[in-house]
């Protein structure tokens, strides 16, 4: 695991209400075409009842991220929660899941505004998940970044 993985890693789990599976394998299902991918994260929002995947980029150009991410559906989101729910780990009270992205800075405006319209894509920048004391108070009030809070999420 990278640095900036450990730093994710961290700012996921920080209140103990988040579990984290670390390069989730999805396996390809041949008959509905979809999965084969391994995310950077698998985070489960235990009391939000929320699965959110979550991948990590450190570089500067983001078409490969942002090309898997408009393919989210059939990538990660509907065979995560079909594996998570035949292991029986989540069932059908939990909501649709969602996308967390963790990007460099200075991308991070691009990536929001391609995906302004999306409410279940989100995006935080890698720079900010590095130092836990700027958003210690905001993580444990706020939980996890989302679409309606990622701009402030880190703002004191």
């Amino acid at each position: 695991m990278s640095d900036s993985e450990s730093n994710v890693a961290t700012y996921l789990t920080l209140d103990g209400k988040v579990f984290i599976a670390p390069q989730f394998a999805i396996a390809y299902d041949e008959k509905l075409q979809d999965g084969g991918t391994c995310p950077d994260f698998v985070a489960l929002d235990l009391p939000k009842k929320e699965v959110i995947i979550v991948e990590v980029s450190e570089a500067a150009n983001i078409s490969g991220l942002i090309d898997r991410i408009k393919d989210r559906q059939n990538r990660w989101y509907n065979p995560a929660r079909r594996v998570l729910t035949q292991n029986h780990v989540i069932d059908e009270s939990w909501h649709e899941p969602r996308f967390l992205g963790v990007v460099r800075k200075d991308v991070l405006d691009r990536a929001r505004q391609i995906f302004s319209d999306h409410p279940d894509v989100a995006f935080i920048s890698v720079e900010q998940v590095a130092f836990p004391w700027e958003y210690w108070n905001q993580r444990m009030e706020r939980g996890l970044a989302n679409n309606s809070n990622q701009a402030t999420v880190f703002n004191q």
